[in-house]
């Protein structure tokens, strides 16, 4: 009797445990084998994707020349999955059989075969390991077979559990069918998961592992949770056969090893590299998953030198077979590149023929070229999204186009909410986006040249007599300048008022006259009519980090005031009785001071154009600094900040854009629309 086997005659099909005496029995013949391998190896099948346990137990049928195999997946009434069956119409397993393929680990019948007995079909498998896989599914487990020995059918139970996992048991049992076949049962223990099964693309995964065998023996009929598997049905086109650029020492392979591209129409979540042997079994997962928002595909690697390998082998070829997974994975590459810019090309040309295409053959400039490109790169990943016709279509297309002119953030909710497009497909697109940068590049470029037209808009209002007289400070000028920090510098963009500096501004404000308001308290100062009165106005914005604070306060002049030595000396006196508040007497802080006009008068240019300081600088301490500027100088330095990404976006503020600008952002903080140009 061979090691680890304990065999009993027992007429209630008694089992005892390996190595145990139990006393012989008329009746049916029961045995039990113990492999000769430890528990962890064994259990280290639990851990196997649960798709790939599917189709081991699919070819273990289909290798025993199946010619129909249905995976039914029953559910209890809260529809979690209770018990896997997998049922196939296959030669089933001979008491010998069984004995030899259970208790053996590692081999298996099948070693050394090419092809099925009677030499009907490919054989699949070799290394012995496929009933191990039902491990990573449940915790119970049967097979019930029946195959004809001498003309007569004769049955056999095989069973096993993840309590023993190196213990199996074999009885001869009356056959539960009427022809030869094998059902295998699998217990899900409550509380595990299944949800690649459960999973939409559940399907679809197992027909990728299985496509080339189905389309090579289309008699074979297989079937998982009721809809039979056809990859004619998921196939886009043909299958594409990449030639590789291949190391010398697979030369003189025939054939030479190629990766067959099989392309799907619908996204699947199991995307890893199959490699297979020069037919196109798939034998095993490769590497990282192929992660494309264009393009859903499987990249078949197939070589005579996989005919015959090992499951340890196979986990190996990193080291063996490097060149050859390099050449692969550099074709797939490659060859996806192409793929995307085609089916780019064909959703851009079908939206051009239709009329809804929001871009011209010319871009009028950088940034619309940029934005285009992002556009097709969009609405190619949401193309099975789209509605297929009508104002929705066009709508959606209006849509996208519209995120990315202005609000690229806004995006993701257009596409999750307007479309439905799925989560898979959104993280896809992200992806593919970040690696591009080119969200970044039209949010930087809206950016740009949003403050361009904005500056535009501000010179044509200042320079317009009527409108520069008609101009409101306190809900016109102000407003419009609070949102625009950035004029004053970068920093100050995100900067925020603070609460706690209103008091000790509002303590010294009188020196600077009667007719100067804080920005907090604006709303006192209205004229009856309800409009905001004629005063001055002092913004003022705090920012802080580890080390410092920095604060910035800002008199904004009315436009038709021309400062002189008054308020030079107004500005200054305020600026050192602020700073040397006993609150902020010491404190690690750095004042700003800007006095902000139209214009000034000549009698002060000794004053702000001191030798060795920049232009404006006033008044230069350690604690602070006073600033007098004009806008013309405020707007010219801030253009020349800009004017090198305006260069590389080929964009011109011209006086139609600025004033269209001001009409769509601004038309309520000034007096009238202004006109198409000055007087």
């Amino acid at each position: 009797m061979p090691m680890g086997e304990n065999e009993t005659d027992s007429a209630s099909g008694g089992i005892g445990l390996a190595g145990s005496s139990v006393p012989a029995q008329a009746g049916p013949q029961a045995f039990e084998f113990q492999l000769e391998v430890g528990e962890r190896k064994i259990l280290h099948f639990a851990r196997k994707p649960q798709i790939v346990a599917i189709a081991e137990l699919v070819w273990n049928a289909l290798d025993a020349n199946a010619t129909r195999v249905d995976v039914e997946l029953r559910r209890t009434g809260m529809q979690a999955i209770s018990d896997i069956v997998v049922t196939d119409n296959g030669d089933g397993i001979t008491r010998e059989r069984a004995r030899s393929s259970f208790r053996d680990f590692g081999t298996t019948w099948k070693a050394g075969r090419t092809h099925t007995e009677g030499s009907t079909r490919i054989m699949h498998g070799r290394n012995g390991e496929g009933r191990l896989f039902a491990f990573a599914l449940g915790d119970r487990f049967s097979w019930e077979s029946a195959a004809k020995v001498d003309g007569s059918l004769n049955g056999v139970r095989i069973t096993g559990s993840a309590d023993h996992p190196t213990i199996w048991q074999v009885e001869e049992a009356a056959p539960a069918r009427t022809e030869p076949g094998t059902t295998v049962r699998i217990e899900v223990p409550q509380g595990k998961t299944l949800r690649s099964l459960e999973n939409g693309d559940a399907a679809a995964n197992l027909t990728a592992k299985l496509a080339f065998y189905l389309l090579a023996y289309p008699d074979v009929l297989v079937t998982f949770d009721g809809k039979r598997l056809n990859p004619s049905d998921i196939i886009v086109g043909d299958p594409v056969y990449l030639r590789l650029e291949l190391p010398e020492e697979y030369a003189q392979d025939d054939p030479e090893p190629v990766v067959t591209f099989v392309e799907w129409n619908q996204r699947m979540s199991d995307r890893k590299m199959l490699i297979c042997n020069a037919d196109g079994i798939a034998l095993y997962d490769h590497g990282r998953d192929w992660s494309d928002s264009i393009v859903s595909f499987t990249p078949y690697l197939r070589s005579n030198r996989f005919n015959s390998t090992s499951i340890d082998d196979l986990h190996l070829l990193p080291m063996t077979h490097a060149g050859l997974l390099d050449a692969a994975e550099k074709a797939i590459r490659d060859h996806l590149t192409l793929r995307g810019a085609e089916i780019s090309a064909e959703v851009v040309q079908q939206l051009k023929d239709e009329g809804i295409y929001p871009y011209p053959d010319r871009a009028a400039s950088r940034i619309q070229e940029i934005e285009s490109q992002a556009f097709d790169v969009v609405v190619t990943v949401a193309r099975n999204a789209l509605p297929d016709k009508g104002v929705a279509r066009r709508l959606s297309v209006d849509l996208i186009q519209s995120a990315l002119e202005s609000s690229p953030g806004d995006l993701h909710k257009i596409l999750k909410k307007v479309l439905a497009l799925g989560d898979e497909e959104r993280r896809h697109l992200a992806n593919l986006l970040d690696s591009t940068d080119l969200p970044h590049v039209i949010s930087a470029a809206t950016t740009v040249t949003n403050r361009l037209n904005f500056m535009g808009g501000l010179r044509k209002l200042l320079a317009d007599d009527q409108l520069r007289r008609a101009l409101r400070e306190v809900d016109q000028l102000h407003p419009m300048i609070a949102q625009n920090l950035w004029l004053f510098g970068e920093d100050w963009t995100m900067a925020r008022t603070e609460v706690g500096l209103t008091n000790v501004l509002q303590a010294h404000l009188s020196l600077l006259g009667d007719e100067v308001a804080l920005e907090t308290q604006l709303e006192a100062v209205e004229r009856e009519d309800g409009r905001g009165g004629r005063v001055d106005i002092l913004l003022f914005r705090s920012r802080r980090d580890d080390n410092s604070t920095e604060r910035i306060i800002i008199e904004l002049k009315r436009p038709m005031v021309r400062v002189g030595k008054d308020e030079l000396d107004q500005i200054k006196s305020y600026a050192r009785a602020v700073v040397d508040n006993p609150q902020y007497r010491g404190v690690d802080c750095k004042w700003r001071f800007y006095l902000v006009t139209y214009d000034y008068s000549p009698t002060i240019l000794r004053d702000i154009r001191q030798r060795d300081k920049p232009a404006g600088l006033f008044d230069d301490q350690d604690e602070y600094e006073v600033w007098v500027k004009s806008w013309a100088e405020i707007l010219d330095s801030a253009e020349g900040k800009l004017r090198f990404f305006q260069e590389q976006l080929d964009y011109e503020a011209t006086d139609e854009r600025v004033t269209q600008h001001l009409r769509d952002s601004y038309a309520h903080f000034i007096p009238d629309a202004p006109r198409e140009s000055a007087p």
